[in-house]
């Protein structure tokens, strides 16, 4: 009997899936998405000083005073809260300058978005529609993009979001909600929206459980409805683990009331249609209304809660808008999308090679958008004269940052009491702590409103002479646009020369000084 040997066996060549249309439309979204995140300039207000407490926590311990600024005494009590984003900051800063730390706000930017247009895409079904939620979220926070403490909060919220999507749709078990206490372990320590995982916990648990209540269909049963309230009440207790034990909620209530002196600051105001930003919020909501209007799939009870909630939040202040893009434009995303069941089934993939060059291209042009490398692209002078021109780090830097004026306080110091801009003050507690101090910096709740109130007089140039003499002010640091009163004041002042100027600033010293 012959015996033959068995034909070869043919292992299947994993292959990537083809790379389709629906996908380089999600692709174009989220690499304009990134590149618009890395265009965008780094002001000075909520970046430099918190850079300089990372550095005084990673060499001296967590401070828990003022130290910065003179107008106070340096023993007046400060919550430093977003301590362990500071710290990350200047580990980074050490590790790879401020060109890395800069890219990491593009990586995490740039992540979060994408995981946006994810939930949209999970919510509606279309990659499409998951990168047009992505754009309009993006578009209603570019006052948000700058380099600050809140980017550390951004893949936490996401992250819990999504965790909580993907559950109360059946995609996860339930020990995938024991992620949501670890996360907060981080995110209480990172900066102050951390409350914002308890929120998003607890509307998805009452939404659910009015769900059920009400019979609503696809409703969870109560077996999974529980399993959100454990992990709802364990937010609470993760929370516990910061330098201010219980003293946390206390300073939560602090930062959340309507204190006067936040009413000077612009991003604690109702959003405003007269900016950019805020014509694209007011545009977002008037598109959801329509979209739920005419809705093909109706928000559950959950999404409701969700959306007023938010909502809320985003209308009495221009900070609190990126959670409601984050969060809302995935459900207006559902709205839009055809019934389940409903939608062609058919999905055209075009040119793979060709989609597949084009996804390329798009990275290569987010990846020379980088901090090394776009410096070396031939820019308009317009975007290029948006930018301070700080050594070793070109083109990241916004030209309210003053560089040059501080630089020049290096060399030919000022021996008395320094009266500055807000702003400059951050770049200043960078810059020259210890040597030296600045008057006031955007630590809204660390100074009280007379103070705030005193600089705003003296800044639009009435009771000058008065206030540089009480004060014994020996030099002033100021910004011509944020402070023209100022600027114009000090050119009829006796006993002053203007010792330093640029585009931006003007440095005026006490004659004998």
């Amino acid at each position: 009997m012959i015996v033959h040997d068995p034909p070869p066996q043919v292992i299947p060549t994993r292959r990537w899936p083809p790379l389709r249309l629906d996908h380089l439309w999600a692709v174009v979204a989220l690499s304009s998405i990134a590149a618009l995140i890395s265009m965008t300039p780094t002001v000075p207000n909520d970046f430099w000083w918190h850079l300089r407490a990372g550095a005084v926590t990673a060499t001296e311990g967590l401070p828990t005073t003022n130290r910065f600024a003179w107008a106070l005494p340096a023993e007046t009590p400060y919550i430093y809260q977003s301590w362990l984003a500071e710290w990350l900051f200047y580990q980074i800063y050490q590790l790879g300058g401020l060109q890395l730390v800069v890219f990491t706000r593009n990586l995490m930017g740039s992540l979060a978005y994408a995981m946006v247009a994810w939930e949209a895409r999970r919510r509606c079904g279309s990659w499409p529609l998951g990168g047009l939620a992505a754009v309009a979220a993006a578009l209603m926070t570019l006052n948000n993009f700058t380099t600050r403490t809140q980017n550390w909060s951004w893949l936490p919220f996401m992250a819990t979001l999504l965790i909580l999507g993907r559950y109360t749709a059946g995609k996860l078990p339930p020990h995938w909600l024991a992620a949501l206490p670890l996360i907060m372990l981080l995110w209480v320590n990172l900066h102050g929206a951390f409350i914002m995982g308890l929120l998003l916990a607890g509307a998805y648990a009452v939404g659910e459980s009015l769900s059920r209540i009400l019979r609503q269909p696809q409703a969870l049963p109560w077996a999974r409805i529980w399993p959100l309230w454990m992990a709802t009440a364990a937010l609470p207790i993760a929370m516990l683990a910061n330098p201010l034990g219980t003293g946390i909620f206390g300073y939560l209530a602090n930062m959340l009331q309507d204190a006067p002196s936040q009413q000077l600051v612009v991003e604690w105001q109702s959003p405003t249609p007269r900016h950019l930003a805020g014509a694209a919020f007011y545009l977002s909501v008037l598109a959801m209304l329509v979209a739920f209007a005419y809705a093909r799939r109706r928000p559950s009870l959950t999404d409701l809660i969700l959306v007023c909630g938010l909502s809320w939040q985003a209308f009495l202040g221009a900070r609190y808008v990126v959670w409601f893009g984050m969060a809302v434009m995935p459900i207006v995303a559902q709205a839009m999308a055809p019934p389940l069941g409903q939608g062609s089934k058919q999905q055209r993939i075009g040119n793979s090679k060709a989609n597949l060059s084009i996804t390329l291209l798009l990275l290569l042009m987010v990846a020379s958008l980088q901090p090394w490398f776009k410096p070396l692209l031939p820019l308009p002078s317009a975007y290029q004269a948006l930018f301070t021109p700080l050594p070793g780090a070109p083109q990241l830097f916004s030209n309210e940052t003053p560089v040059a004026a501080v630089t020049q306080l290096h060399k030919e110091p000022c021996t008395g009491p320094i009266f500055n801009e807000m702003g400059y003050g951050s770049y200043m507690a960078w810059a020259l702590y210890p040597q030296a101090r600045h008057y006031i910096d955007p630590r809204v709740e660390l100074f009280p409103l007379t103070l705030w109130q005193e600089y705003v007089v003296v800044s639009s140039g009435h009771g000058v002479e008065a206030f540089l003499e009480r004060h014994q002010v020996a030099c002033v640091l100021l910004d011509q646009v944020e402070q023209a009163g100022l600027a114009q004041a000090m050119r009829t002042l006796p006993g002053w020369q203007l010792s330093f100027a640029s585009s931006r600033s003007e440095l005026w010293r006490r004659v004998g000084q």
